[in-house]
């Protein structure tokens, strides 16, 4: 039962809760030991850079956004977040290593709705202002379903790069709540392998949704997007993108990415098959 001093807020005429969740600097498999203070002061200023300021800008704040911090933390580290967040934005210090079910206890603490939305964003990267309100247009009382919007982007080096992807990493959960154990979460199997734990729908709208920040620090990030200039897409993101968008570089990449997409595809046509489950994605409703 959640803790009526931390009920999250609902959507759908009180039906569900929605909950954003950001992973920091917690321990877990990829990351047991203590981040250096470089590593911290980098990744906060990413943090403020691209996530906080795209997350608190929403068009919507019905939503609770998680994020989940280690507690041996440095003080001075504890003290920036706090000096940080937003209405919506709580932190959640974990003691020990991070799981899934740390997620769900801590979800579970904060609302007692009959259904709940999950959806994870990682602290370097940007989502578009409407992207909240996307995720919850879908919202039907679905028992369990896991909710992809394929329509993103990549930004490297004052470039940009749209990613059409339905295994990425901006996903979300629906789930009915059950009273004899807490909730699922998105967090309950790696983003591309969820197709083998339920039904996946994949969401195509007008404009990216995401903003995949290729930066050097990344484990597992690759540029691997059709070039565009980044005017095209900044209007969608409420942090600031410098730019690169001079000709004629620019229609050199494009050319010059377009043919490295092809071979990819060519080399592994399995991935054709990905990218047209991308475009042939339901379009979301109103978006």
């Amino acid at each position: 039962m959640a803790n009526e001093a931390l009920e999250a807020p609902r959507i759908a005429n009180g039906k569900a809760a929605h909950f954003v969740l950001t992973r920091f600097n917690v321990r877990s498999f990829y990351h047991t030991g203590e981040p250096s203070e470089e590593w911290l002061r980098s990744r906060l200023d990413l943090f403020r850079t691209y996530c906080l300021p795209t997350l608190s800008k929403q068009n919507v704040d019905s939503f609770t956004w998680l994020v989940f911090f280690d507690d041996q933390s440095p003080e001075w580290f504890q003290r920036e977040v706090a000096r940080d967040a937003p209405g919506n934005f709580e932190a959640v210090y974990v003691h020990g290593s991070f799981s899934a079910e740390t997620v769900s206890q801590a979800i579970a603490a904060r609302t007692s709705a009959p259904y709940i939305l999950t959806t994870r964003v990682d602290n370097d990267d940007a989502v578009s202002r409407d992207f909240v309100r996307v995720i919850q247009s879908c919202f039907d009382c679905q028992d369990f379903e896991f909710i992809n919007l394929v329509s993103g982007a990549q930004y490297a080096a004052k470039r940009a790069y749209l990613r059409p992807y339905t295994k990425n990493p901006f996903l979300s959960l629906l789930e009915a709540s059950c009273l004899e154990s807490p909730p699922q979460t998105v967090f309950l199997e790696h983003h591309y392998r969820v197709d083998e734990r339920g039904p996946v729908r994949n969401v195509r709208t007008r404009h990216p949704m995401w903003l995949q920040v290729i930066h050097g620090g990344n484990v597992l990030n690759e540029i691997v997007g059709l070039r565009v200039p980044v005017r095209h897409i900044a209007g969608h993101f409420d942090c600031h993108l410098d730019r690169d968008d001079r000709l004629p570089g620019l229609a050199v990449e494009i050319s010059q990415n377009a043919g490295r997409i092809l071979w990819r595809l060519i080399r592994k046509p399995a991935r054709l098959t990905e990218l047209c489950r991308a475009f042939f994605a339901r379009t979301a409703r109103g978006f």
